[in-house]
């Protein structure tokens, strides 16, 4: 084990001989990866706003429409929230399933309950770009 550990002190010092010397070392030029395509991120979706059936105990949450332009995202993707904001709690985006390719979601949602739900516009590389936070009270 001594030997060993003279061994790493030895060539720590040697490395750092050679680096006060000037870096008589040469390091050789890493070329940046090959057929790596960049992905712009979506725009965050906006304008977010729920209705709640007491009866059917359904939230419907709506937001606005994809813009033409947007050539971007793909679809979207409901996230859940501990809290009204992340210093509250982590969101939780749900990662399964389709992508949602409206502009609005219905899901059951018990009366009584408060409810934090983020929406997260996702791309072709599965990158996402969430909302603000919605607060749904139920009644």
């Amino acid at each position: 084990m001594r030997d060993r550990m003279r061994t790493a002190c030895r060539a720590v010092t040697v490395a750092v001989a050679l680096a006060a010397a000037g870096g008589a070392t040469a390091v050789p030029a890493v070329a940046a990866p090959t057929g790596i395509t960049r992905v712009a991120l979506p725009p965050a979706p906006t304008g977010l706003t729920y209705s709640y059936d007491a009866i059917a105990q359904q939230a419907t949450v709506r937001w606005n429409p994809k813009d033409p332009a947007d050539t971007v995202t793909t679809g979207y993707r409901e996230v859940s929230c501990a809290g009204p904001t992340t210093a509250d709690g982590p969101c939780f985006i749900r990662a399964s399933g389709p992508l949602l390719t409206g502009d609005s979601f219905t899901f059951r949602l018990a009366a009584g309950r408060t409810f934090y739900f983020r929406l997260a516009a996702e791309n072709a590389a599965h990158q996402h770009t969430s909302s603000a936070i919605l607060t749904i009270t139920t009644t």
